[in-house]
């Protein structure tokens, strides 16, 4: 997918986000900056074809859990449980199984 395509993608996921958490206009801008940033770094490690599935898979959870504190410290305790609920409810979903 070229980075057009990805980059559409991602600003109707956050407009998404916005309207069902009625998020702020800064909150908003916050959730994007934070995205862009993960999925940047996300795709760095991605494209390391040198790793193993697993290495690059472990290497991409601390990237997650930075990036869920940064929502959580933009969004509050509640929203963020809010957040979670939404992400789960709104994942795309991907082909093929699990091993």
């Amino acid at each position: 997918m070229d980075t057009a395509a990805m980059r559409q993608r991602m600003e109707a996921r956050i407009q998404k986000m916005k309207d069902d958490l009625k998020l702020t206009p800064v909150q908003a801008d916050s959730m994007k900056a934070i995205s862009m940033d993960q999925q940047s770094k996300m795709r760095d490690i991605f494209m390391d074809q040198s790793a193993s599935r697993e290495d690059r898979m472990a290497k991409m959870q601390p990237i997650r859990e930075a990036a869920n504190k940064r929502i959580e410290a933009v969004l509050g305790a509640d929203l963020f449980k809010k957040y979670q609920d939404w992400e789960q409810a709104n994942r795309p979903q991907r082909g093929g199984g699990g091993n």
